[in-house]
């Protein structure tokens, strides 16, 4: 069959039931765009800025857990989609980036934004960003490049790819039969049989067990998997911050965030000298984490630890049994190889529910929980997040930007369902959550789906409320309006001792904002206001904009984070401001 060398590509993606294509077209893509006016199934976004079509792409692929497809043009369009694909790669979501070249014939003869390898080479900055960066030699490899980058951004380790196409390989015909998706796809579905037997071994062996779970088993969809594990066996379950929502935190089990903005319940059990075997899956232990690789995470008898890139086990901290492989797969044979053993074994939990029990009424989930129920006006955040919590259910999905916003969602907002609360802390672009929820909210259309951000977070990426509009996408932006870059006054406050530098501006009326950029806008100011007016916001099924005026001089819950710098880093002392207990 002889198509165009555009059209194939977009035969592979409705293949792969791509239903959206995030960007903005400029005139080396417009073979794409032209294609897209005769393939009704897939449904062209336009962006007001190629971070933010990036971050739409990464959004509805996390919610939907399929590749996610962005494009952009050459030069400065592709340039502008850095910042989205270093986001996708750090938290390794599947994202296709189509970016056009110059036409061949101009190669090198200084071409209006050119970006080969005559001049800014976009494949070879790309490369850093992706697991897979090329350009087609010629039209005639399209088709196999197109399986190379969804198999690789779909198997192993998953994560963005890039494909820069030249113009005028869009428009040539060639001979295209696609095959089935299984035929160029991989299963991730690897286990180590040895080591599964020797994890089960130890899990029963254990006095006192733990589980530390991340963003792996939300990936692998790992959720019941762990709940299963966990009740079996009665082991307390704690979360990353990039795993917040892989176990229902209301759940006996849980003992919420360990990490950034954890609670002291997670800090207390699992930095005990009484753990003696740790199982971590999926989950990098990187700073966020581990506050900054304290070693006192490390168990007495043995850590095990699955993740399905080898590299990150035994990087931190020493294993005694790495699992390399699928989170999913693992754990069900872990389970299958416990009931195996069971039959033969006597085995008595050596924790009750009433020991969890009397463990947890012993400490804190929450610091100061009494301003989750303050009356004071300017708002607590603490309040806002519970009036938020309360206003919402327990389906709804939460994407949450980067700063004090984020400490106290993690800290406050609990979440009860696999797969509802989306951040990207790791690398910590400001603006993720809010262009990235339009993506979400995409793919789960019959859900609320709300982006908490800060004023600051919203000011980069805010611009894409009109792109919600545009196309009716009913997302619900909640913003923490304090006139600050919150984390970094509140830093200069705890580390640096008062001294302020360029962390406080003018603040902005978002309501007006918002219903300049066509969406409605909300101002809240009193405690319970959200609570009262959420249900008609959900119901009106429009972009809308909630401008909440909070408290800017409540510390968030980042003592730990603090104390972890000043241990690790050598930072400045905390200063006369921080009388908080430690969390540790």
């Amino acid at each position: 069959m002889k198509v165009t060398a555009i059209k194939a590509i977009l035969n592979y993606l409705e293949q792969e039931k791509v239903k959206y294509i995030f960007g903005i077209p400029g005139g080396p893509l417009m073979p794409l765009y032209d294609a897209l006016y005769d393939t009704p199934n897939m449904v062209p976004i336009l962006a007001k800025h190629e971070e933010g079509a990036a971050f739409m792409a990464n959004g509805y692929a996390r919610v939907s857990g399929e590749l996610g497809v962005c494009c952009a043009t050459t030069g400065p369009g592709t340039t502008n989609l850095f910042t989205g694909a270093a986001v996708a790669y750090t938290d390794s979501v599947p994202v296709l980036f189509i970016t056009a070249q110059v036409a061949t014939a101009a190669f090198g003869k200084g071409a209006f934004q050119e970006t080969t390898g005559h001049t800014i080479n976009v494949v070879e900055m790309m490369r850093h960003l992706t697991k897979f960066s090329v350009m087609p030699p010629t039209e005639y490899k399209i088709p196999e490049m197109m399986q190379s980058a969804i198999r690789s951004a779909t198997s192993g380790n998953c994560g963005p790819v890039h494909l820069n196409i030249p113009t005028d390989f869009m428009t040539k015909e060639i001979d295209c039969v696609i095959p089935p998706s299984e035929s160029y796809h991989v299963r991730n579905q690897s286990f180590d049989r040895i080591g599964i037997k020797e994890a089960a071994r130890y899990l029963l062996q254990a006095q006192r067990p733990a589980m530390l779970i991340g963003n792996g088993v939300n990936t692998a969809r790992a959720n019941q998997e762990v709940r299963d594990l966990a009740e079996k066996l009665i082991i307390p379950v704690a979360t990353t911050p990039k795993g917040k929502s892989a176990f229902p935190e209301n759940h006996l089990l849980s003992l919420g965030v360990f990490g950034f903005a954890g609670t002291p319940l997670a800090d207390k059990y699992l930095l005990s000298e009484d753990v003696d075997v740790l199982l971590c899956v999926g989950t990098s232990l990187s700073e966020v984490s581990t506050h900054a690789w304290d070693q006192r995470l490390n168990p007495r008898l043995a850590m095990i630890h699955i993740d399905i890139d080898p590299e990150q086990i035994g990087r931190n901290y020493p294993v005694t049994i790495g699992l390399a492989g699928d989170a999913k797969a693992s754990l069900t044979e872990i389970l299958y190889q416990i009931n195996r053993d069971l039959k033969w074994l006597t085995y008595t939990p050596r924790l009750n529910a009433k020991d969890i029990y009397f463990f947890k009424k012993q400490y804190q989930t929450f610091i100061n929980e009494e301003k989750m129920y303050a009356e004071d006006i300017p708002l607590k955040p603490q309040r806002l997040i519970k009036d938020l919590r309360d206003s919402l259910p327990i389906d709804a999905i939460v994407f949450c930007d980067i700063g004090n916003h984020l400490a106290w969602a993690l800290h406050y907002f609990q979440t009860y369902l696999p797969q509802t609360f989306f951040h990207n802390f790791d690398f910590g672009a400001m603006g993720y959550a809010t262009a990235g929820a339009i993506g979400g909210k995409l793919a789960a259309p019959t859900r609320p789906v709300i982006s908490i951000v800060g004023d600051g977070c919203f000011t980069m990426n805010g611009m894409e409320v009109a792109t919600a509009v545009n196309y009716n996408i009913p997302v619900i932006w909640v913003i923490f309006n304090d006139a600050r870059l919150g984390m970094v006054y509140h830093g200069q406050q705890l580390q640096f001792k008062e001294r302020y530098v360029a962390s406080s501006f003018q603040r902005v009326d978002f309501v007006k904002v918002a219903e300049g950029l066509g969406a409605q806008g909300v101002r809240v100011e009193r405690p319970g206001e959200l609570k009262q007016i959420m249900p008609q916001i959900i119901a009106s099924k429009k972009p809308t904009v909630i401008d909440c005026l909070i408290d800017a001089e409540e510390i968030p819950p980042i003592q730990s984070r603090i104390h972890a710098l000043n241990r690790f880093f050598g930072r400045n002392s905390l200063g006369e401001k921080l009388n908080a207990k430690k969390d540790i």
